[in-house]
């Protein structure tokens, strides 16, 4: 596995174009950040959970760090039955987001991405948040081409996007693989998504050996959310 994974990164190294990539979310990286992220994206028990966003919510932290503590938040509430729960966080969120200051267009743009995507997952708002988000994911690569967040966010909207509506693995992963190249210069917040999304991608064409070297990788860095293991579990029934 190892070898194999070595393999990849030498193959994207010397095939994908030299580009800038920017990651605004690098400096948001902070030691209460990684913990909150770290035992939600694990999905530890609440009371273990709890403490960490209370603590990381009641820090010196920025609208937009608010923001984003209420959008993992809500997402871990409602992947474990708090739905309502959830939809008071998600109110929280917006409040946040409507008090941010909006001076640095990436960072406000990355907090309305963030805020109609946990809509759309806590509401099932699929025609309205689902369509908004869709459209300020595009809106914002088109944009910010470089920046890594963008880029990691259409790849998933491609691949959660029907093929007759735009949607495409194959496009997803082409977007995103030149990533790898720059992947020591990324928060680790965006290296987890980026693994996870090209797992999910890979998995889906069918290549479940390269979707398994991905998803390891993800799991290295996190392990518990429950769409990688929902994966996690469909791939060993294709690698038996």
């Amino acid at each position: 596995m190892t070898k194999k994974i070595l393999s990849i990164f030498i193959l994207f190294l010397s095939l994908s174009p030299l580009f800038s990539i920017t990651d605004q979310l690098k400096q948001f990286e902070t030691d209460g950040w990684c913990r909150l992220e770290k035992v939600i994206k694990d999905n530890e028990d609440r009371s273990i959970v709890d403490v960490e966003y209370s603590s990381y919510m009641e820090s010196d932290v920025s609208h937009f760090e608010k923001a984003r503590g209420e959008y993992i938040y809500s997402r871990y509430l409602a992947d474990n039955g708090y739905k309502e729960e959830a939809k008071e966080h998600l109110k929280q969120e917006k409040t946040y987001l409507d008090d941010m200051d909006k001076t640095n267009d990436i960072i406000y743009m990355i907090a309305r991405i963030d805020y109609t995507s946990s809509k759309t997952y806590i509401d099932k708002d699929y025609l309205s948040s689902g369509l908004e988000n869709s459209n300020l994911v595009k809106e914002a690569v088109k944009k910010y081409p470089e920046e890594a967040y963008f880029i990691i966010t259409n790849g998933w909207r491609l691949i959660f996007t029907p093929q007759i509506a735009g949607g495409s693995n194959k496009n997803a992963i082409k977007e995103m693989e030149p990533l790898l190249g720059n992947i020591d210069t990324l928060s680790l917040s965006n290296v987890y998504s980026l693994y996870g999304a090209l797992a999910t991608a890979h998995f889906n064409r069918k290549n479940y050996e390269e979707s398994s070297t991905y998803l390891s990788l993800a799991l290295d860095i996190y392990n518990g959310e429950p769409a990688l293991m929902e994966l996690k579990k469909d791939l060993e029934k294709k690698l038996k």
